[in-house]
């Protein structure tokens, strides 16, 4: 099986497709849904990739771990910054 994709921008132009397709003998569906990962910029993309890379290598945090490291820092600065 081969999965043909087509970007079609004017909506009118679907009926003839679906014509041509139908008068081609192909077994077709049309997904007029916009693809997610389409609309991502590459500063986003770069960030999912780095963080499944995080993942992947085991540099992650429970939710509860990371409030705890968090709560942690905040506590260690107010006695830092407490007398200035």
């Amino acid at each position: 099986m081969i999965t043909l994709r087509v970007e079609v921008e004017e909506e009118k132009d679907l009926s003839i497709l679906r014509k041509v397709l139908t008068e081609l003998g192909l077994k077709f569906s049309f997904d007029e849904k916009e693809h997610v990962f389409e609309s991502l910029s590459d500063a986003a993309i770069y960030g999912i990739q780095e963080g499944l890379n995080d993942l992947e290598n085991g540099r992650v945090y429970s939710h509860e771990d990371a409030k705890s490291r968090l709560n942690d820092k905040i506590s260690e600065m107010r006695v830092k910054y407490a007398g200035q």
